[in-house]
């Protein structure tokens, strides 16, 4: 069971300062980046034995922990950890690191954390139950259990004087198949990440319409497959997906992208479904913009 960053178990607090970082505060961070990035290099090498990766990563987390508890951490980028992705929520509110550690059968065990700026700085470990869950799972989760995924891009909206985070990821799901999410992130009262909400109005390939807590795209794992927000259109856009064969209709990992988008724009306090997004007309231009790889050189 992907529950490994269970060393995460507390909420750390510090303070959140927005001033600039001192020199001493500078140096001390650099010094403690630089000896978590030789963790960081060891447990994504394929060559070092799993069994050993594990216990590297065990030693990765506290020595992160620890230096995430001291004061205007949260001021610190932590640029050169580079195999940890790192979002942003526009208001500054929070910030989520998301990494994987590749397992010895092609799958992945994710680990993460989400960093507060507020008042008392708290720390919210992502603890990975994905594999004890359905597949495309639709229930309410938590920080305790998470839908692993590395996180890329984070939007918010305010929907009754709450904020809603709209947070894309990206699963390595197995050897056969990988998986884009939309996941909603909200807080509770008391500061308690919510993973989910019916925020997002989807029809799928039998043309039904459901509205979800998080939407998944399954794909073949040779596939390249895009889910990004383009900022200058306004909305979600994401390759249309397709079975290779009529007798392989709902068989998620085979399913392949056939060169059309579809898209979701944020209407009336909802991601609506747009079935189309591109019709190559001949008169004017009508490409879909093309992001930039996720990890490394892949999509």
């Amino acid at each position: 069971m992907k529950v490994f960053a269970s060393i995460l178990f507390i909420f750390l607090g510090c303070f959140a300062v927005s001033q600039e970082l001192s020199n001493k505060e500078l140096k001390k961070f650099k010094a403690a980046e630089a000896i978590l990035q030789e963790n960081v290099v060891q447990f994504k090498n394929d060559s070092i034995p799993f069994e050993e990766r594990v216990e590297i990563i065990h030693d990765f987390i506290p020595r992160f922990v620890a230096i995430l508890k001291e004061k205007n951490s949260f001021q610190f980028p932590f640029d050169r950890l580079a195999s940890l992705v790192k979002v942003y929520a526009p208001d500054n509110s929070f910030r989520i690191f998301t990494w994987q550690l590749k397992e010895p059968l092609g799958t992945h065990r994710y680990y993460g954390a989400i960093q507060l700026n507020s008042k008392e700085l708290k720390m919210l470990p992502l603890f990975d139950h994905s594999d004890t869950m359905n597949v495309h799972p639709q229930e309410i989760l938590s920080h305790d259990n998470w839908y692993g995924a590395i996180y890329y891009k984070c939007l918010q909206h305010e929907i009754a004087d709450k904020s809603y985070y709209t947070l894309l990821g990206y699963d390595e799901a197995d050897f056969v198949s990988n998986r884009k999410i939309l996941e909603i992130l909200s807080f509770d009262e008391n500061e308690q990440a919510v993973f989910g909400a019916p925020l997002i109005s989807v029809t799928d390939s039998f043309g039904i319409t459901q509205i979800k807590n998080r939407m998944f795209l399954e794909y073949n794992q040779k596939a390249s497959v895009k889910l990004n927000f383009d900022e200058e259109m306004n909305q979600m856009i994401f390759d249309h997906l397709v079975a290779p064969s009529e007798a392989e209709e709902g068989a998620w990992f085979t399913y392949i992208p056939d060169g059309t988008y579809e898209g979701l724009e944020w209407v009336n306090n909802t991601w609506t479904w747009i079935e189309k997004m591109f019709h190559y007309s001949i008169d004017k231009p009508d490409s879909p913009p093309m992001p930039n790889p996720i990890l490394d050189n892949r999509d």
